[in-house]
């Protein structure tokens, strides 16, 4: 009982504390921290500091590797007429028009040409607000210039 001696105690310390259920929370605190915890993923990169005239940069590219061709349709909410709400790039390069869009293309399947591949993935990355004319749009002018490989990008996030 709480306040009472217990024989063999001093009567210094009249209250005996029952330290059995403070470790039970303090061992649940730390199987709780330890199952949170969560390590830092390392980005695969490595920070060097190597000669830049010997190695494997001293000699030029033979070919350069091409990817896909990437087509982002971003979706504008402010903008002021409906023609202006969507904002259509390929690669990095803005286009206007749809004269702009397959003379971009053009160019760019045209380098897969010069490289002898015959295939060129198309990848349509759209906001999920985009109108689903203008990305069907974006496959008309694809199929137009001839390229068949076409796919859309997965969600971002």
């Amino acid at each position: 009982m709480a306040g009472t001696a217990t024989p063999g105690e001093s009567p210094d310390n009249p209250v005996g504390i029952n330290i059995t259920a403070m470790v039970d929370i303090i061992f649940c605190l730390c199987i709780f921290f330890m199952c949170s915890f969560h390590f830092r993923q390392l980005e695969g990169k490595m920070e060097s500091w190597l000669p830049k005239d010997r190695g494997v940069n001293a000699t030029p590219v033979k070919q350069v590797e091409l990817e896909e061709i990437r087509i982002f349709l971003h979706f504008n909410p402010n903008a002021a007429d409906a023609a202006e709400a969507v904002r259509r790039q390929i690669m990095s390069q803005p286009v206007t028009d749809d004269a702009n869009f397959r003379q971009v293309l053009r160019g760019l399947a045209g380098n897969y040409a010069r490289q002898g591949l015959g295939e060129v993935p198309v990848i349509i990355d759209s906001d999920p607000q985009v109108p689903w004319r203008e990305v069907v749009n974006c496959l008309s002018l694809c199929r137009q210039e001839g390229l068949q490989k076409l796919q859309f990008a997965g969600p971002r996030g």
